[in-house]
């Protein structure tokens, strides 16, 4: 391991190329977590000093090391010195700089390193390496005059490696500046009798000029003595150079998607680039970054508007893929990359200097004052991307990634063109380019399902429509069925093609990604909710928040999770589908069920802090202590409370459908329990409803009395809510009050009396509803629940009004607002004080309906709770019909005015009654 972070000292490594180098085609199943063990104990065998060396970086492992400290970088070091040297014909310099870095050769590298794959990977660069060094050394030799000394080094040479030319017109050139024309020869027949016999090939042409120079006794053969003591030789001097290639003008784009569609403000950007770069007061070449998930078209965009723009770019049109992402092949290097560049312009390999540095001044040499087109497809990082740039106005760099490469946006100043979904429309258009217009309009009913299919991804309705002409005799609707079928979605979009299947795209987006991104990604696959805030995602992936938040920036930036609001995060279900076989396939079962049951719980103990603060009269089950790593939400109060309710409603709901099928019943019912009360305010009465009989299933899997009461009592609200059939709802209360009973539960007797009370009080059972609400209130007497009794006395004043029974509606009242008033529940104040201005309003006492309404409304206002806007607005529709009973017109449509605005934001039916008492006023 060591030795591979020193062989790319400086670069990180990525895990996956460790655990190779690691364990070759054979990792065990915890790879990446006895990685991070070597990884460690390496750290601590070389010390607190160099062990800090060892650096963790999203791509991978990195080792800094100056190059004085490993011989590799000191060999490329002298290697290059001499390069440079030898284009100044300074031999003396490259024969000093060369014997320094052959000095450092000893032996076969990595022989004492036991990884084959480390071998395989690095033992062909080296040596090729030290073959160029010792050419050019050679080269050096013959060009000071130096010939009969290196003859046996020569000949040793050729021996180790009998197809290298260049080593035999060295010795050619050796043996003949020695007066020894005939070994010449030999040696010429020699190697073409090798290369005869074992590539049946005959010597390539600057093998056989030399030969007939032999032959001739041509006179450039013997160099001749230059200024300072050197005399050029080596075969580059012994004869004349051949002539300069022409001027090469690339033209290497790809073909262009013949079915584009869509992206017109990628196109607008792109425009606008190109203006810019041929723009004469521009001063920097433009950089675009077209980014977005695998299979979004990144670089179906980039090749459709560069062959648009072809014409515009007369010096050339490059086009080289980086390998970022990719799973056969590892990300190019920036020096083979400028390499392949430079070749595009007719640059001689000799040409090109060692170098990362002086490779890319070339480049940028090579590109001033021509105006390029240069795309740079599938970028894994902003290395790879940067040397690479061009330096003057002229050019135009588009750069495709599925990172978002910020770095480059801040050192470059480039463009982003993020790549959303297709629209629905786009999808058909693709379509009906790929299927056919006709075909498609036979059956318009199943368009629908086809865009959902593919989830608007061009890559995926291209293999959609791929399948339907591979099968043409299929109907729209038998090739959807076809295709929904397979379980995976993955599956749908298998074409074994490693450049389209989506599967092996998002391999090599998730092994771009740091150790804890890959962790995130893999437990997301567990959350069964739209969308995720980081508490929870620290709980699923066992992560420090602040950890999270890099891990999500990690898998943003990679496109493989979208920002729904701040700290929230959805997932493509595409990508969720991937993220399940992952974790599937690289973790354990009770991994995954603990990754689960924290989610759970961090919901479940900030729902129950949450349901506390909006409900204090009622009395939630018990819940053990909670475990030290827990991080719950910031809930202070009732406030808090709810606004963190609804940023995870659809989590919280996800998790109470799945939890019975996941293995956890007890976390269904109790957070069934705890949502109940805000779908109540929200008026969400369906999901109340919904979330209920999940409850039901868990409890009666659990076989406890306590867990069914509950959620029988939510089946029961929730079902006199909707007005369902009132014969089931109230079975369902008298049994939850039945199996409270059982349990010994006085807060269950109490609350279900309760929910009896309101159901024969919106039905006008005043018998009923009475003896309900007096044994409520007793009961929470007797368990002491002071809020509980003052609920009690609101719905009893309240439904009094109902009865007309105006008296005991007052009192009711005013004993609850006292309550509520000692205990400092300020919402149930406000909702007693409510309950009064009704009661007086409903009795004509309208002066002090009037006096308790000035009490209610500041009351109101004040309030931030959820599902409060709807009784501000009631409450204003009430208080503006007072004002229209006391004579006072204009207060009364400025009270109606306010209800209107509420109820017509909240889609509310009110709005229409509201309206007409606004329109039979304004008509008087």
């Amino acid at each position: 391991m060591l030795a591979a972070l020193l062989l790319n000292a400086g670069r990180p490594l990525s895990v996956d190329h460790l655990i190779e180098v690691l364990w070759d085609a054979e990792p065990p199943a915890n790879a990446r977590a006895a990685l991070r063990t070597y990884m460690m104990r390496l750290r601590r065998t070389l010390g607190p000093r160099l062990g800090a060396r060892i650096q963790t970086r999203p791509q991978g492992y990195l080792i800094v090391a100056d190059e004085n400290e490993v011989d590799v970088l000191r060999f490329q070091r002298h290697y290059a010195t001499a390069r440079a040297a030898a284009n100044e014909q300074d031999w003396p310099t490259v024969i000093d700089q060369l014997r320094r870095a052959l000095d450092l050769w000893r032996g076969e590298p990595l022989a004492e390193v036991p990884s084959p794959v480390l071998r395989e990977r690095e033992l062909q660069h080296l040596e090729q390496l030290h073959l160029r060094a010792r050419e050019l050394y050679f080269d050096a030799q013959l060009a000071v005059g130096r010939h009969e000394d290196v003859v046996l080094d020569l000949q040793r040479a050729v021996e180790a490696f009998p197809m290298r030319e260049q080593s035999w017109a060295q010795l050619i050139i050796a043996l003949y500046r020695s007066r020894r024309k005939a070994d010449a020869l030999l040696a010429f027949q020699t190697v073409r009798a090798e290369l005869v016999r074992e590539l049946g090939v005959e010597p390539g042409p600057d093998l056989q000029r030399l030969h007939q120079a032999v032959l001739n006794d041509d006179e450039h053969l013997l160099g001749s003595p230059a200024a300072g003591g050197a005399a050029p030789g080596g075969p580059g001097a012994a004869l004349p150079p051949p002539p300069l290639p022409p001027a090469v003008v690339p033209r290497q784009l790809p073909p262009a998607h013949q079915h584009f569609t869509g992206r017109v403000d990628g196109l607008q950007t792109l425009d606008a680039a190109l203006s810019r770069a041929q723009h004469p007061e521009q001063n920097a070449a433009p950089v675009v970054v077209i980014v977005g998930i695998s299979g979004i078209g990144k670089t179906a965009l980039a090749l459709h508007w560069a062959h648009r723009v072809a014409d515009r770019f007369p010096d050339g049109q490059l086009f080289i893929n980086l390998h970022g992402f990719d799973t056969a092949d590892r990300p190019l290097p920036p020096e083979v990359a400028i390499q392949c560049l430079l070749t595009a312009f007719g640059m001689p390999d000799e040409r090109i200097p060692a170098g990362l540095a002086a490779q890319s001044a070339l480049l940028r040499s090579t590109l001033a004052g021509k105006r390029v087109l240069l795309i740079l497809d599938n970028a894994g990082n902003e290395e790879q991307v940067s040397p690479l740039l061009p330096g003057e106005p002229g050019c135009l760099t588009i750069v495709t990634s599925r990172n978002q490469l910020r770095g480059l946006l801040v050192s470059a100043g480039a463009q982003l063109v993020s790549l959303p979904p297709l629209t629905v429309e786009e999808t058909v258009e693709v379509m009906q380019k790929r299927i056919g217009a006709r075909r498609l309009a036979a059956e318009p009913e199943h368009l629908d399902r086809l865009v959902a299919l593919c989830e608007r991804i061009p890559l995926a309705a291209g293999i959609l429509a791929s399948t339907a002409l591979a099968h043409p005799t299929l109907s729209i609707a038998e090739l959807i069925g076809l295709f929904e079928e397979m379980p995976s979605p993955l599956d749908r979009f298998e074409t074994g093609d490693t450049a389209t299947s989506v599967r092996t795209l998002l391999t090599g987006s998730y092994r771009h990604l740091t150790p804890d991104g890959q962790r995130l990604l893999r437990r997301l696959a567990l959350h069964h909710g739209g969308r995720i805030g980081h508490a929870a995602a620290a709980q699923l992936a066992d992560l420090s928040v602040p950890a999270t938040r890099r891990a999500c920036t990690d898998l943003v930036r990679n496109h493989l999770l979208d920002i729904a609001l701040p700290g929230q995060y959805t997932m493509h279900d595409l990508i969720r589908s991937f993220a399940l076989e992952t974790v599937q396939r690289e973790e354990s079962r009770s991994e995954c069920r603990e990754a689960t049951a924290r989610v759970l719980n961090y919901y479940l103990r900030t729902l129950h802090r949450a349901a506390e603060l909006l409900v204090p009269e009622r009395r939630l089950s018990a819940l053990a202590p909670p475990p030290a790593k827990l991080h719950q939400g910031p809930v202070r109060d009732d406030g808090d409370g709810g606004a963190w309710y609804e940023a995870n409603r659809g989590a919280i709901t996800a998790a109470i459908r799945h939890a019975t099928g996941d293995g956890f019943p007890d976390y269904c019912w109790r957070l069934a329990e705890r949502a109940a009360p805000f779908l109540e305010r929200l008026g969400r009465w369906h999901t109340w409803h919904q979330i209920a009989d999940c409850a039901l299933e868990g409890a009666l899997r659990l076989g406890d009395p306590l867990a069914e009461a509950t959620a029988r009592l939510e089946l029961g609200g929730a079902g006199d809510a909707l007005r369902l059939d009132d014969a089931e709802t109230l079975g369902e209360l008298l049994r939850a009050l039945d199996l409270f009973t059982e349990v010994g539960s006085l807060s269950g007797q109490a609350t279900a009396h309760h929910r009896l009370a309101l159901f024969h009080g919106r039905r006008d059972h005043a018998t009923e509803f009475r003896h309900h609400c007096e044994r409520a209130h007793r009961l929470h007497e007797v368990d002491d629940n002071a809020d509980g009794v003052a609920a009690a006395l609101n719905s009893l004043g309240w439904f009094s009004v109902r009865f007309d029974d105006f008296d005991t509606a007052t009192t009711a009242c005013q004993e609850a607002i006292a309550i509520y008033a000692r205990t400092g529940n300020r919402p149930g104040e406000a909702d007693s004080w409510d309950s009064l201005a009704w009661a007086y309003q409903r009795k004509g006492d309208l002066a002090a309906a009037d006096a308790c309404y000035q009490r209610v409304l500041p009351l109101d206002e004040a309030l931030d709770r959820i599902g409060h806007r709807y009784h501000i607005a009631t409450t204003q529709r009430r208080y503006g019909d007072l004002r229209c009973a006391l004579g006072d017109q204009s207060g009364a449509l400025d009270y109606w005015r306010r209800a209107q605005r509420t109820f017509d934001e909240l889609n509310h039916p009110d709005r229409e009654i509201v309206r007409q008492r606004i329109l039979a006023s304004t008509c008087r």
